[in-house]
């Protein structure tokens, strides 16, 4: 009878992981594809998705929108997101994405406006750091 009560539970526990799992891999699929390929931006799209849903009530409203900074660099494919602090600026979202040396200058997407992005200049909530080429 114990057997059957183990079985039973883990089954019941398997469901579970695997209706939250569902949709973490849809997203991980999606951000891969429509990345080129990249299982890293496959990655941190799964993980922007459930930082999304974890900022969400039960009944489907925002409690609160995510306070986020995103670093892309086209050229090596590099998407990074990190979380937003009160005085961040570009330099330091740019070293806690990891890259220690500018790849190039910098726009800041903020809404429908494209800002140029010093160094010094602060980044508000939901910013996105798109570094170019010369």
């Amino acid at each position: 009878m114990h057997n059957v009560t183990r079985i039973v539970c883990h089954g019941a526990l398997g469901l579970l992981l695997f209706a939250v799992g569902c949709k973490t891999v849809v997203r991980f699929a999606t951000g891969t594809i429509t990345s080129g390929g990249n299982p890293v931006a496959g990655a941190q799209n799964a993980a922007v998705g459930l930082a999304v849903d974890a900022a969400t009530n039960p009944g489907g409203e925002a409690a609160q929108a995510p306070q986020i900074i995103t670093v892309l660099v086209p050229e090596t494919g590099l998407q990074k997101v990190v979380p937003w602090r009160e005085g961040m600026t570009v330099y330091t979202a740019r070293r806690a994405a990891g890259l220690n040396r500018p790849p190039g200058p910098c726009k800041i997407e903020r809404g429908d406006e494209q800002l140029d992005g010093t160094n010094k200049a602060l980044l508000e909530p939901g910013d996105v750091l798109r570094f170019v080429s010369q």
